[in-house]
């Protein structure tokens, strides 16, 4: 096998991946990486890693492009420096980079040393579109022939428009991923447990997801795609608005002035909620519903619309947020990729898991870590989503869809395995 400028593809080029992984990376909370002690090349072809304990999803994770990418040495400079400066992508893939204007567009051309079955076409053009509304005008104009989910995605409101559409094809599937809300668990008023689950009865989920017109109401935090996901544990808080202002009464929460705010030892209950449009524009329309949801057990919400990379360093790095609209990981990274990365800590922040951490949640989550059957790993994961549900950890929204637009000239469609191959790229073609 060799990389895509012809040099082999050998253990010499996996330990300097590995080594520049653990180099670049030194706060990789990702088992694969982070519980990763020693890398030893056996022979040409075989290498040996030692890890500090035992793991069930490592040899999983050693399949996925992220956090670990198997690149040839010759892609950084000096060449063979796990320490060295990126110059090009040179991998294993079926496409390689033939040109690339940053944020504007990315040509893919066919790899001559690709190992696997070769493309159909000869080329793929990726365009940055980053509205959505734009993104569909530019399908039925015909300038783009596919968008939809992890190349674009495509408005709830939009999928209506293109299946009436003679011209347009969609594919959609039930998806693996989960939109929810994020607490800042740590600080006043989400703190409170009572506070927290009036809050999740207080949102109206099944109307959120008839008026999306995609996806379905959440239950449980994962979607029932997921691994040992089961109807017994997927538990649910429903729509409940008395049940909601009980509780917030329970907590001490008043409207005393009669302004339709709630107070509590003299500060109103006024929050922010963070939200982003770029990567996922109906999260404005959703944000919109829950503000409007939360005003009816009198909680005034303020939304926050954000670019893309402030919203993140909301998230990972400031942590400056009351209500901060998310979604879980998808396919293989759901449940464990998951939990390890937003339900345990210290994170970056020290002990504040990213979405929520308790010190019954670490021990489950590290149990589950190391189990050796699949009966063990069931009884822990069931413990675990009883426990995020009992401590209300945040509020399930809804199960998203997988959902594709394509021009009606476009053939082979195929969806992929994960979001890292969402589509079978080398089986598309173009009919005539």
């Amino acid at each position: 096998m060799k990389f895509s400028d012809g040099t082999p593809f050998n253990a010499n080029a996996v330990e300097f991946t590995l080594q520049r992984t653990k180099l670049l990376n030194p706060k990789q909370t990702t088992p694969v990486v982070e519980k990763l002690e020693e890398i030893e090349v056996v022979d040409e072809y075989t290498v040996k890693l030692i890890y500090e304990s035992y793991l069930y999803p490592i040899l999983k994770q050693l399949t996925f492009p992220r956090p670990i990418r198997i690149m040839s040495p010759t892609a950084v400079s000096p060449e063979g420096d796990p320490n060295g400066d990126f110059v090009k992508p040179i991998g294993t893939g079926m496409w390689i980079v033939e040109d690339y204007v940053q944020d504007q567009y990315a040509v893919l051309k066919r790899n001559p040393y690709y190992w696997g079955e070769k493309p159909i076409l000869d080329k793929i053009t990726l365009n940055v579109i980053p509205d959505a509304q734009t993104r569909t005008l530019a399908l039925q104009s015909g300038d783009v022939d596919l968008i939809g989910n992890a190349v674009g995605k495509i408005l709830p409101e939009a999928v209506q428009v293109l299946e009436n559409d003679h011209n347009i094809v969609i594919e959609r599937e039930v998806g693996t991923m989960t939109y929810y809300l994020l607490f800042r668990y740590t600080k006043s008023p989400f703190n409170d447990l009572l506070v927290r689950k009036a809050v999740n009865f207080a949102i109206d989920k099944e109307n959120m997801a008839s008026l999306m017109g995609v996806g379905e109401p959440a239950k449980g935090f994962f979607a029932p795609t997921v691994d040992y996901v089961t109807e017994e544990n997927s538990y649910n808080y429903p729509y409940d608005l008395d049940e909601a202002k009980r509780l917030l009464a329970e907590a001490g929460w008043k409207d005393g002035d009669g302004d339709g705010i709630l107070e509590k030892d003299g500060k109103k209950f006024e929050i922010n909620l963070i939200y982003q449009v770029s990567d996922y524009p109906e999260w404005g329309r959703m944000c919109e519903l829950i503000q409007e949801d939360l005003s009816k057990v009198n909680i005034k919400v303020n939304l926050l619309k954000l670019e893309s990379a402030a919203y993140y360093d909301r998230l990972w790095t400031s942590r400056d947020f009351d209500l901060l609209i998310y979604r879980t990981y998808t396919s293989q990274w759901n449940p464990e990729g998951m939990l390890t990365d937003h339900f345990t800590y210290p994170s970056q922040v020290d002990d504040e898991a990213v979405t929520f951490g308790n010190a019954m949640l670490n021990e489950l989550i590290d149990k589950v870590m190391i189990s050796h059957t699949e009966e063990e790993r069931q009884t822990l994961y069931d413990q675990i989503f009883k426990e995020m549900y009992d401590e209300a950890a945040c509020v399930p929204l809804y199960y998203c869809e997988d959902i594709y637009a394509m021009n009606t000239h476009v053939k082979g469609f195929e969806f992929g395995t994960n979001d890292y191959e969402p589509i079978k790229w080398g089986r598309l073609w173009i009919s005539n």
